[in-house]
This record gives C-alpha cells, sequence and structure tokens, in this order.
C-alpha cells in the first residue's frame, strides 16, 4: 500500500521536472537577444559590404541600394538579362524575414519590367558595432554599417 504513493510522488517529481527542463528550453529560445525590437537608429546610415556594395538608410523610409544582389528571377529583371545586382532608390520598413532576426525591407521596382521587388537586411547589434546580412544572398555577403555615418 505504501508503494503506490511512492510511485506517485515520483511520477510528480519527473513531470515537474521535464516541465522546467521545457520551460528554460523555450525560454533560451526565445531570449531578448532574439525579440529586441529595432528603432531608427539602429539602422540609419551607410552599410558596406565586403564586396564594396552599398546600403544607404535614410530616417525618412528611403534608401539608396548600390549593387545589391536580387532576391530572385520574379524581381522584376527580364529572363536572361546579364547581371544580378540592383543599384537605385528603394524605400525601407522595419521587418522580419522568415526564421531570422528583426531586421528591415528594402522595396523598390526592377528597372527592366517594373515588377516590385524585396530585400532583406537582418540586422544584428552587436557590442562592436551593428551588422547585417542579406539572408536571400547566396554569396554570404556581410554588411557592417559605418560609425556615425548617418545621411
Amino acid at each position: 500500500m505504501s508503494i503506490r504513493p511512492r510511485r506517485l510522488v515520483w511520477w510528480f517529481i519527473g513531470a515537474a521536472g521535464l516541465f522546467a527542463a521545457l520551460l528554460a528550453a523555450f525560454r533560451i529560445d526565445l531570449g531578448e537577444d532574439r525579440s529586441t525590437s529595432l528603432v531608427v537608429t539602429d539602422v540609419e546610415g551607410t552599410w558596406t559590404s565586403t564586396d564594396g556594395d552599398r546600403l544607404t538608410v535614410r530616417p525618412d523610409g528611403s534608401a539608396d541600394l548600390e549593387g545589391v544582389t536580387r532576391p530572385g528571377p520574379d524581381c522584376g529583371q527580364v529572363a536572361g538579362a546579364a547581371g544580378r545586382d540592383y543599384t537605385g532608390p528603394a524605400t525601407w520598413v522595419f521587418d522580419t524575414y522568415p526564421d531570422e532576426r528583426p531586421g528591415i525591407r528594402f522595396d523598390y521596382r526592377g528597372p527592366s519590367t517594373g515588377k516590385p521587388c524585396k530585400v532583406y537586411l537582418v540586422v544584428v547589434p552587436l557590442k562592436d558595432g551593428t551588422r547585417g546580412f542579406l539572408p536571400q544572398d547566396t554569396d554570404g555577403v556581410r554588411y557592417m554599417r559605418s560609425a556615425g555615418s548617418r545621411d
């Protein structure tokens, strides 16, 4: 008769331990660094890539893109057109690329067809500067915001 209450106690201890482990894993996954929201001062300025591409982000929602890789064939370039890069004006808004950190989305019209294009910049604030990357860029190019460089 005393065996049943002991089993029940051990079962509750095991269930409570499992619940605590799941709760801890959930808290780690939704940690502070992933859920921080961005403000204009986090993104405005000139972003330069390791390849020399530039993104100029202004607080009024306008931007200039220079040498940015287009996100895909439906982005407004004519099929078979030479060149994968876009240089020209754009607008930007805060947005999050699926399964990534918060960032900004650049919107512009494809120069050949006028179709809308979207390019995402995932922003990673670090102590030594703000960095970012374009998740749709298969070359893995990284961007760094110039310190104190705000247009």
